[in-house]
């Protein structure tokens, strides 16, 4: 087997900024992205034994308060290589309804769609899945500790987590292939 090397790449402007904005999550059996091409996807529509529509649980973060990150895991020996992603999120304010939620969500296998700050979306999870392997929900010591989520969710890819659609075009969404919900809305 030949595994070419077919691009360069020239030093890129220093325009990116470092962090993530929020998450979206839906349980991965119930969502298929299609094929990734250079290295994204641009369909989201329903796995084929669920059908009908797809709802994404979107979770607002704090400034400055998660990271989304790719380790690169080979074995020389054994000639492997899969890619480690590893998404923490912080998210202020306990409260009854969010850890009744969270309880149920942390019990899936998820499809997670990391949206950066500077406005790409990565899907974590994109063949296997992402799940919580980690955190703790804690009310802090201090004044100023936070009153809140620590969140730690792990997958293992084959390949680095495809940059996905902008969910917050709606006439992108409108033309995917599942009809989709974004909740809460944009």
């Amino acid at each position: 087997m030949s595994c070419d090397i077919q691009n360069g790449r020239a030093y890129p402007c220093k325009d990116a900024i470092g962090g993530i904005k929020e998450v979206l999550w839906v349980k991965h059996s119930s969502v298929d992205y299609g094929a990734i091409a250079a290295g994204a996807v641009s369909d989201v529509d329903t796995a084929p034994s669920t059908g009908g529509s797809i709802t994404f649980y979107r979770w607002e973060l704090s400034k400055n308060s998660g990271s989304f990150q790719q380790n690169v895991q080979s074995s020389v020996e054994n000639g492997t290589v899969y890619y480690e992603q590893v998404l923490t999120i912080q998210t202020p304010k306990l409260s009854a309804a969010d850890n009744a939620e969270l309880a149920e969500v942390l019990k899936n296998r998820l499809s997670i769609v990391v949206r950066d700050n500077n406005d790409n979306y990565h899907v974590m999870g994109y063949a296997t899945g992402a799940e919580v392997t980690g955190g703790n929900f804690g009310t802090g010591t201090a004044k100023g500790d936070l009153n809140g989520y620590n969140l730690v969710f792990t997958a293992e890819e084959k390949v680095p987590a495809p940059f996905g659609p902008d969910f917050t075009d709606a006439t992108v969404v409108g033309a995917f292939t599942a009809t989709t919900t974004i909740s809460p809305g944009y």
